[in-house]
């Protein structure tokens, strides 16, 4: 599933580096998990449980309520 980051705040070059809560140094943008990217694209691997008409029930997805979704791609063998 890819999705917009739409409710992150703007990406400036001082974000380039960044320190997660978790760790004691900064590290750069792309070595860690941050929502405030250049890109303001995610990806989220997800599993369908059930559609009920233009609804997909998922389970697995890390992202907030009401975010704008991009495209929906299914996961085959060839890609695992």
């Amino acid at each position: 599933m890819l999705f917009y980051f739409h409710q992150s705040p703007r990406f400036t070059p001082d974000l380039l580096v960044q320190k997660p809560r978790h760790r004691n140094k900064q590290l750069g943008v792309f070595s860690i998990c941050s929502p405030v990217r250049p890109n303001p694209l995610g990806m989220s691997v997800v599993e369908v449980l059930g559609i009920d008409g233009n609804l997909i029930h998922v389970k697995g997805l890390d992202m907030r309520d009401g975010t704008p979704v991009l495209d929906i791609k299914p996961l085959t063998e060839k890609d695992d």
